[in-house]
C-alpha cells in the first residue's frame, strides 16, 4: 500500500528535525516550486523525486519503495547541509576531506537516535563519490545564495 503525501512528508520530518535540516532543504510534497527543490509525487503506483527549475525537470528518480526514496531525500539534505557549512572556504585544499566529514557527522546524528533499521542503511553515510546527487542539484546547491550564517549559528548553538 502506497503512503500518501502528507504520510510521506511527516516520515522525511522525522529524520530532518533529527538533523536540524533548515526548511529550504527539505522537498516540496506535490507541487515544485520551481528553484531547483526536489519536490515529491506519488504517480502510477510509484514514487517520484522531481528537480524541476524554471519550468524545466532537470531530473526524476522514481522509488517503489518509500524507504529507499526516504533514504536519497536524506542523502540529498545532508549533502547540502555539508556543502553550506564548508563552503566559504573553498581554496583550502582539505575541502572535499572537510566535506565528507561534515555530511558523516550530520548522518551519524540519525543512526545516534534511530532504529537498527536505520543504522544497516550505511550507504547514505558513503559519500565517497556522491554519484546518488544529481549535477543539477549539486550544481543548484553551489550556485545558491542561502544564508550561510544563519546555519553555522544553528549548529553552533547546538554544540553548546
Amino acid at each position: 500500500m502506497l503512503l500518501t503525501l502528507p504520510q510521506i512528508e511527516d516520515k522525511i520530518r522525522e529524520f530532518t528535525t533529527i538533523i536540524y535540516a533548515p526548511e529550504e532543504f527539505i522537498p516540496t510534497f506535490g507541487t515544485s516550486n520551481q528553484t531547483g527543490l526536489p519536490h515529491i509525487e506519488i504517480q502510477d503506483g510509484c514514487y517520484s523525486l522531481i528537480v524541476s527549475d524554471n519550468g524545466e525537470e532537470l531530473s526524476r528518480e522514481t522509488f517503489d519503495n518509500v524507504d529507499e526514496l526516504v533514504f536519497k531525500v536524506v542523502q540529498d539534505i545532508s549533502f547540502s547541509m555539508a556543502c553550506e557549512l564548508v563552503f566559504e572556504d573553498t581554496n583550502d585544499q582539505n575541502f572535499r576531506e572537510r566535506f565528507l566529514y561534515a555530511q558523516k557527522n550530520i548522518i551519524s546524528k540519525i543512526n545516534r537516535y534511530t532504529s537498527d533499521t536505520v543504522k544497516h542503511k550505511q550507504e547514505i553515510v558513503n559519500t565517497e563519490n556522491n554519484s546518488a546527487l544529481s549535477e543539477s542539484r549539486k550544481n543548484t546547491l553551489l550556485k545558491s545564495k542561502i544564508n550561510k550564517t544563519s546555519l553555522r549559528s544553528q549548529e553552533l548553538r547546538r554544540e553548546k
